[in-house]
């Protein structure tokens, strides 16, 4: 593996320690990552590596800063960079080589989501099962929102769509991505009369997040759902139940299909007898 080419992010600027908490200067350079702030420092160190990644300043084989320097630049705590990297390394996302640091893994794109793709090949029968449950749901709350026309609900969906999208575009971490998709969905649930009908789909969306997180990742799935979300809102907003039932038809469907490929794939990337009892798979994490 080959160490990074590109030129490192400078450090942050000023005077505080590491994880005080205290907010340091800000950079003007044009690294790609930015200091953190906030609370939940973690995750939002994690997103940021994340992002880096995906959007290619870093590629397979590259290494990423150390831990000290990742501390530096982040102003947060090693622990919290740490946690991170655990979570990159969780997701295939990273390799970490003790002594030698840490790597963007081989094969990013296509197998970033390999560990969910294991975990839909295991548990697929139940997931299409859930899947269909959901579309269901799904028809009923888009034919339901179409016919009430709720002005404000409206508003709230349209919203909820902008926000998914904007993401897209902007190429979001893939766990806001589900954040959103689960908010967009929560948005037709709402603009139905009564809270059954949104609760039920609350739950499901527990049992479904694996299998969301694997599709949203999958290339293309985020934007062509983006893309079927907004032919939903129109039927909605034009007060077309019909339309709208179909249109969240069409969208589950081809949400299934994702999963049936990736399933597909998850069983292709297994790893065979000699990888489980070597060093471990990707698979047995």
């Amino acid at each position: 593996m080959n160490a990074r080419k590109r030129s490192q992010p400078p450090a942050a600027g000023g005077t505080s320690s590491p994880g005080d908490g205290s907010t340091r200067g800000s950079r003007s350079s044009g690294g790609p990552f930015t200091e953190i702030e906030r609370a939940q420092r973690s995750r939002q160190v994690r997103e940021q590596l994340e992002r880096a990644i995906t959007r290619g300043d870093y590629s397979p084989g590259d290494r990423l800063p150390s831990e000290r320097e990742l501390v530096e630049l982040f102003g947060v705590s090693r622990v919290s960079v740490r946690e991170a990297i655990r979570s990159l390394e969780t997701l295939g996302l990273v390799e970490v080589h003790h002594g030698r640091g840490t790597f963007v893994a081989p094969g990013r794109g296509d197998h970033y989501s390999v560990p969910f793709r294991h975990w839909l090949a295991v548990h697929r029968a139940d997931v299409l099962e859930l899947l269909r449950v959901r579309g269901a749901l799904d028809e009923l709350a888009a034919e339901g929102a179409a016919a009430r026309g709720d002005a404000a609900a409206i508003d709230a969906l349209r919203a909820a769509h902008e926000d998914f999208r904007a993401a897209v575009h902007g190429e979001a971490p893939v766990d806001r991505l589900v954040e959103l998709d689960i908010s967009f969905h929560e948005a037709v649930a709402k603009a139905n009369e009564g809270e059954l009908l949104a609760n039920l789909l609350g739950d499901l969306n527990t049992y479904l997040h694996e299998s969301r997180y694997a599709a949203l990742a999958a290339r293309g799935r985020a934007s062509r759902s983006a893309a079927e979300h907004e032919l939903i809102v129109r039927a909605i907003v034009a007060g077309h139940p019909a339309e709208a039932r179909a249109a969240a038809a069409r969208h589950i469907d081809a949400v299934q299909v994702a999963v049936v490929e990736l399933t597909a794939l998850g069983e292709e990337a297994k790893p065979g007898p000699t990888e489980r009892t070597g060093s471990g798979g990707d698979g047995e994490r």
